[in-house]
C-alpha cells in the first residue's frame, strides 16, 4: 500500500488551497437574502461533542459544526482532500506531518493554531483513559501515540505502529478540531458538550434536548459564508407528522422517509424524494453471554433464517442492496465481490436448531421503534422468519438507545448499523467488533481471539495481500465460525424535501449545508 494519498500531488494541494482561498474571499450573502432551513428528524442527538456520541443522529448535525484536518470529497469518489490542513506527508512509517491552513477562525473568533489541533487530540479530551471522550474515541484514534505542534501552523502525528489508515482517521469521526480556549473556558465537560466551539460553517445557537437544535451561519467560515442563515433540526418522532410538516412548509426537509410514502411526497406540490443506499451496513448484533446464544449454531441459524431479498423487496421496493458479507465496494483493492452474500437456508437453520438441542427458551430482541427506517416493520418480519425455523424470539420495544444495551442481563439480539467512515474494512469490522471496539470493550457482547489477531494484521500491515487475507478470515469468523451478528442490507437514507431547496444528500449520514452543497 502506498504511503501517500493519491490526491496529494503538489498541484492538487495547491489547486485545493487556491479554490478554498477564493471561496473565503467571496463577500457574505446578506442575511436577509439567505434561507432558514428546517429539517424534521425522528430523533435528536444527546450531546454535540463527537467524542461523546457515535450515532446517525449526531453525524448529520455535527458535520456542520466542525471540520477535520483532512476532508472526504463525497462528490469525487470519497477522495481525501485538504481540510484544515493544506498538505500532509509521511516523513517516517509512523510519522505524519501536516501544514495548517492560514486564517481559519473558530466560532468565537479565535484563529486556528497548531496548539488547538494538538489539544483536540490531547489528554483533557481523548488521549488520557480518564478523559470523558476516551472510550468512544479509542476505536477511531487508538493508533495515535501523540499529536504535537511545531511552529504556528505545523503538526506532527506519531502512531504506535505503522498505520495504513492514519490519513483517513484524521478525515473521520472523533478527529474534529475544537477551540482550546473555548474548551478550557467551559464550566464543565457537560456544559461544553452541549455548546462546543469548532471551525465549521455553523455555530451552536440553541440546543434543547429531544426538541430542537438551532445552528447559526458562521460567516467567517474559511470555505465561504453559508447561503443558509439559520439551520434548525427539529425532533418530530412520527413520520406522518414529519410529512405533514413538509406539506405545510413547517419543514423544508424530512429524514427517514420510507418507500411506502414516496407517492405521498410526489403528490405534494413542489416537493421531491432524494437519497438512497448509503455507506452503512444494517446489521443485527448478538450477545453471546445469553445462555441460548452462547451456542454458535443458534447464532448461525438466526442468520440463515432471514430472507433478506424478501425484506428488501417488501419494505424498500428493491431500492437497496444486500452486500456480499460485511463489506462495501468503497474498500477498493480489499473489496471481495466473490465473497458469498449472507445465505437464506431455512432447512439448514432448522437442522442447526435441532442439533443445538434448543428447547424453545425465549431469545430477547431489544429494538427502538423508529431509529432506523422501517425498523419496527423489519423486526416484526424477522421474528416471523425465526419462528418458521423453530426459534422463539421475544421482541422488546425500548424507548432509547441506553435501554437497548442496559441492563446487560437479559440482552440477546439488537439492531445496529455500521457506518463506513473510512474506505477500508478496518474502519468498520475492526473499529466496531475488534479488540478496542464497543462490541468487546463497551457492551462486552462478543469476543474471539483469532478475530482479534487478524484485526491486528488488518490494522497495521502495509501489505495489501496480507490485509486482504486477514479481512477474508475475519468475515468467515463473523458469518460462520463464531457469529458476532449478521448483515441485513445496506442502510438507506431517503429524504423528502422542497424542490427549491438546492441541498443534495451524500452517500453517508452527514447532512452538509456548506455553500458548496447548496447550489
Amino acid at each position: 500500500m502506498a504511503l501517500h494519498s493519491p490526491a496529494l500531488s503538489r498541484r492538487t494541494l495547491l489547486a485545493g488551497s487556491s479554490a478554498l482561498a477564493v471561496a473565503s474571499a467571496v463577500s457574505p450573502v446578506s442575511a436577509q437574502a439567505r434561507q432558514r432551513i428546517t429539517v424534521a428528524v425522528p430523533v435528536g442527538p444527546r450531546v454535540l461533542e463527537p467524542v461523546r456520541e457515535v450515532s446517525n443522529v449526531l453525524f448529520r448535525t455535527a458535520y456542520n459544526i466542525f471540520d477535520t484536518l483532512i476532508t472526504v470529497d463525497f462528490r469525487d469518489n470519497s477522495r481525501l482532500k485538504p481540510g484544515l490542513a493544506t498538505a500532509w506527508r509521511r516523513t517516517e512509517p509512523r510519522v505524519l506531518e501536516l501544514d495548517l491552513r492560514e486564517g481559519v477562525r473558530f466560532h468565537n473568533g479565535d484563529l486556528l493554531t497548531a496548539e488547538d489541533v494538538a489539544f483536540s487530540f490531547g489528554a483533557k479530551r481523548v488521549s488520557d483513559p480518564a478523559a470523558p471522550g476516551h472510550a468512544l474515541s479509542r476505536p477511531f484514534l487508538g493508533t495515535i501515540e501523540s499529536v504535537t505542534a511545531f511552529g504556528e501552523r505545523k503538526v506532527r502525528v506519531v502512531t504506535r505502529a505503522p498505520d495504513p489508515l492514519i490519513e483517513q482517521r484524521l478525515a473521520g469521526w472523533a478527529s474534529q478540531i475544537i477551540s482550546k480556549r473555548a474548551f478550557e473556558a467551559a464550566p464543565s465537560f457537560e456544559a461544553w458538550e452541549k455548546a462546543p466551539v469548532g471551525t465549521g460553517p455553523f455555530s451552536v445557537a440553541e440546543f434543547r434536548l429531544d426538541q430542537q437544535l438551532t445552528l447559526r451561519a458562521h460567516d467567517a467560515y474559511f470555505g465561504g459564508a453559508p447561503t443558509v442563515r439559520e439551520l434548525v433540526f427539529r425532533v418530530v418522532p412520527e413520520l406522518q407528522s414529519r410529512l405533514n410538516a413538509l406539506s405545510t412548509g413547517e419543514a423544508d426537509i424530512v429524514t427517514e422517509l420510507s418507500p411506502d410514502h414516496f407517492s405521498t411526497v410526489a403528490g405534494m406540490a413542489g416537493r421531491e424524494v432524494v437519497g438512497g443506499p448509503i455507506q452503512n451496513i444494517r446489521v443485527l448484533a448478538y450477545d453471546k453471554n445469553h445462555p441460548v446464544l452462547a451456542d454458535a449454531r443458534i447464532r448461525r441459524a438466526l442468520g440463515l433464517a432471514i430472507d433478506r431479498k424478501a425484506i428488501v423487496d417488501a419494505l424498500y421496493a428493491g431500492r437497496t442492496t444486500i452486500p456480499p458479507g460485511h463489506q462495501n465496494p468503497a474498500y477498493g483493492d480489499l473489496y471481495m465481490p466473490d465473497y458469498p452474500a449472507p445465505g437464506f437456508d431455512p432447512a439448514e437453520a432448522r437442522a442447526l436448531v435441532r442439533a443445538a438441542g434448543y428447547g424453545g427458551q425465549p431469545i430477547p430482541y431489544r429494538i427502538l421503534p423508529n431509529y432506523y427506517t422501517l425498523q419496527l416493520q423489519t423486526a416484526q418480519i424477522l421474528v416471523e422468519m425465526w419462528k418458521a425455523v423453530g426459534l422463539n424470539v421475544d421482541m422488546q420495544v425500548r424507548e432509547n438507545v441506553g435501554a437497548v444495551t442496559s441492563p446487560a442481563e437479559g440482552r440477546g439480539i439488537r439492531d445496529w448499523s455500521n457506518t463506513i467512515f473510512w474506505n477500508d474494512p478496518a474502519g468498520v469490522l475492526v473499529r466496531l467488533f475488534g479488540p478496542n471496539g464497543p462490541t468487546q470493550r463497551v457492551f462486552r457482547e462478543w469476543s474471539n481471539e483469532e478475530f482479534n489477531a487478524q484485526s491486528e494484521i488488518l490494522s497495521s500491515s502495509l501489505d495489501t495481500a496480507a490485509r486482504k487475507a486477514a479481512f477474508r478470515r475475519m468475515l468467515e469468523i463473523f458469518d460462520r465460525d463464531d457469529p458476532a451478528g449478521t448483515v441485513l442490507h445496506d442502510l438507506t437514507m431517503f429524504y423528502g424535501k422542497r424542490k427549491d431547496v438546492a441541498w443534495q444528500p451524500y452517500p453517508i449520514e452527514y447532512m452538509d449545508f456548506r455553500a458548496g452543497n447548496m447550489g
